[in-house]
This record gives structure tokens, C-alpha cells and sequence, in this order.
């Protein structure tokens, strides 16, 4: 389980900047959700280029963090480094559906203005964490995440 700190950074953030490698590294904001354990959660079209990116190659970062422009000193954070699993219309196994239904519901409740799943090709996308950095002004902390 993630520090008291770090959960509640992810739980009352709304979006966080996710870096994909790709032919160069492709940072995009997203919405995402935190399961309370050890994944992230986002939703995509499955034609995006960040979607394209993971099939190729499933390494990701995820930064989440506030930003006091006034003082910078309260500035803070958290850089989330794992890997990302696209969950395939169709492909999925009877564990992701699991999956699957948890993040959509989890997306209707914390955005629940404007979340719509629709069949234009949209895909879950889990990040399974190992890495966290996290700051709060100057101070930074760094530790790995074990396996459930």
C-alpha cells in the first residue's frame, strides 16, 4: 500500500501528465483513477498515439502534483513509474472484465459529469505502479512498490 501522502495526492487529483516512449517520449495529460492498492487507471481511445506507445512498449511514467505558484517551497507531488497493461475489446479474459467494469465505475463516480463509454474504441489501460518518487517542497522521497 502507498504512503497516507501519496494516496491522497492520487485520490483528490483529477489528471496527471503520463509519458509513453515512443519513437521519442510522448507526454500526454489524462484522467486516471487509483484502485487503492497498486494500479492506475485511465481510459483511451484505443487509436491514440500514448495507446500505440504501450503496445510497443509497456515502461510509463505518471506525474501527479500541485502547484503553489506563489511559493514554490509548497509545491507537490508524486512521479509514479511502472507498467502499462491496454485491456482489448474482445481479448479480455473473464479476470479482466473484473477489471474492467471496477475502472469504468470508478471513472463514473469521481468524473461523473462527463464520463461516457462509448463504443468508438475506448480501452482501459491499467498501470501496474513499482516506482514512487514523491515531494512535498524540498523534501523528496523514493521507494519501490512490492507485488499483492
Amino acid at each position: 500500500m502507498l504512503p497516507q501522502e501519496v494516496r491522497e495526492l492520487l485520490n483528490t487529483n483529477y489528471f496527471g501528465y503520463l509519458c509513453t516512449r515512443g519513437e521519442y517520449p510522448h507526454i500526454t495529460p489524462i484522467f486516471f483513477t487509483y484502485d487503492q492498492r497498486s494500479s492506475i487507471h485511465f481510459m483511451s481511445e484505443f487509436k491514440s498515439k500514448k495507446v500505440r506507445n504501450i503496445l510497443r512498449d509497456s515502461r510509463v511514467a505518471l506525474v501527479v502534483d500541485v502547484r503553489d505558484e506563489s511559493d514554490p517551497f509548497n509545491n507537490e507531488g508524486v512521479l509514479i513509474s511502472g507498467f502499462a497493461k491496454v485491456y482489448l475489446p474482445g481479448e479480455s479474459v473473464m479476470e479482466d472484465y473484473d477489471i474492467v467494469y471496477t475502472t469504468y465505475e470508478l471513472f463514473k463516480s469521481k468524473y461523473s459529469k462527463f464520463v461516457e463509454f462509448e463504443e468508438k474504441g475506448d480501452v482501459v489501460v491499467e498501470i501496474r505502479i513499482k516506482r514512487v518518487s514523491y515531494w512535498k517542497g524540498t523534501r523528496f522521497k523514493s521507494f519501490r512498490v512490492s507485488e499483492d
